[in-house]
C-alpha cells in the first residue's frame, strides 16, 4: 500500500512539472504569436502612412510649402522610423533544442524525466522573462508609430484645408 502511495505521488510529481514546462513553453509560443501581430500592425501602418502621404501630400504641394506641410512631413518621417524599429530583428529565443540543454553538460543534474523538465523549465523561464520586456519595448514604440500616423493625417488635412 506504500508503494502505490509512493508510485502515485511520483506519477503526480511527473505531471506537475510537466504541465510547469508546458506551461512555460506556452509562454513562449504566445510570445512570438504577440511578436508577429506587432509586426503585422507595423506593416499596416507603413503602408497607410505612405497612402496618407502621398495623397495629402499630392494636394497640400500644390501651393507654397506651409509649416503644416513641414511639421506632417516630420510625422511622416516619424512614423516611418518608428515603424521601422519595430521591424528591425530583437534577438527574442521562441525556440530551443534539447542539444542546448544537453550541451551545457546537465548542469542541475537531471536523473529523470521530472527532473529535467524542471531543468529545461529552468532554462527557458529567464528567455521568457527577456522577450516580455523586449516585447513591451516594441509595443511601445508600435504605440508611437500610431499616433505619429495620426499626427500626420491631421497636419496634411491641415495642410491641405489651409493652403
Amino acid at each position: 500500500m506504500a508503494s502505490q502511495a509512493i508510485r502515485r505521488n511520483e506519477r503526480m510529481a511527473d505531471s506537475i512539472e510537466r504541465l510547469a514546462f508546458e506551461l512555460i513553453s506556452g509562454a513562449l509560443n504566445e510570445q512570438e504569436r504577440i511578436l508577429s501581430g506587432l509586426r503585422a500592425c507595423a506593416g499596416m501602418i507603413l503602408g497607410a502612412s505612405s497612402v496618407a502621404g502621398s495623397f495629402l501630400a499630392s494636394g497640400a504641394g500644390k501651393g507654397a510649402l506651409s509649416i503644416w506641410s513641414l511639421l506632417a512631413t516630420v510625422a511622416f518621417g516619424s512614423c516611418v522610423a518608428s515603424t521601422i524599429v519595430v521591424l528591425l530583428p530583437r534577438g527574442l529565443v521562441f525556440a530551443f533544442g534539447g542539444d542546448t540543454l544537453l550541451a551545457d553538460g546537465d548542469p542541475l543534474d537531471a536523473r529523470d524525466v521530472c527532473e529535467a523538465y524542471r531543468a529545461a523549465g529552468r532554462w527557458i523561464e529567464p528567455h521568457v522573462q527577456e522577450n516580455r520586456r523586449k516585447l513591451n519595448r516594441i509595443g511601445h514604440w508600435l504605440t508611437l508609430s500610431c499616433a505619429m500616423l495620426a499626427a500626420e493625417v491631421i497636419l496634411w488635412t491641415l495642410s491641405v484645408r489651409l493652403s
